[in-house]
């Protein structure tokens, strides 16, 4: 169900869940922020962005995980994008930030980027948050369902990038595929992944 209204606990929580996840021995995207609460703090402006946009949804109205994601030809107006960059500047600097930038580009070419220059469309996944109080329930796969039911509906793969390689064999045990590794140097490394309709195949051309 897509989201209209959240209280300021529930988007706590979200940036709670990513701002303090247990990294172990990787390299988180904490590093790009100045440590774990300015992660959670930033997650929440992204929420916050998402909610404006329209692209935030959840599995009910409890609210035990959330999705954010953009169909084909959807755009992310300046409602989305303002509070995100202004999370973003608020919880990192500009020094930091260019670093993380470069880093990014030195990584390589995303699956997004090249699923735009074959002009593919595709849905993009930017956020999955299951809140920690439901966490090891059935959620993740129940909001991940919520895009793989639009792809299947569109007849188009869902992508998503994540940050932690643990993060990475979940999304993979939940139905995704790993479509590439990139390595960000010291920001860690960012994995990307897909999940193809179920009407197509990674050799057809949805």
């Amino acid at each position: 169900m897509l989201v209209k209204a959240m209280t300021e606990e529930e988007i706590h929580d979200i940036g709670h869940a990513f701002g303090y996840y247990d990294y172990g021995q990787e390299t988180g995207m904490s590093s790009a922020f100045s440590g774990q609460e300015a992660t959670a703090e930033y997650i929440c402006t992204y929420v916050c962005g998402m909610l404006r946009g329209g692209f935030l949804h959840t599995t009910s109205g409890r609210g035990e995980g959330y999705i954010a994601y953009k169909l084909p030809k959807e755009k992310m107006g300046l409602k989305t994008i303002w509070p995100i960059a202004c999370g973003m500047l608020r919880n990192s600097s500009l020094k930091r930030l260019l670093r993380f930038g470069v880093a990014i580009k030195r990584g390589g070419t995303s699956l997004q980027e090249r699923l735009d220059k074959e002009k593919k469309p595709y849905i993009f996944v930017g956020l999955v948050c299951v809140r920690e109080l439901y966490q090891g329930q059935g959620y993740m796969r129940e909001v991940l369902e919520l895009a793989f039911a639009e792809g299947d509906r569109l007849a188009v793969p869902v992508i998503l990038e994540t940050d932690a390689k643990s993060k990475c064999d979940k999304y993979i045990h939940l139905g995704m595929k790993l479509a590439g590794v990139r390595n960000i140097g010291e920001f860690g490394k960012l994995y990307d992944l897909i999940r193809y309709p179920e009407s197509s195949n990674e050799n057809g051309t949805a």
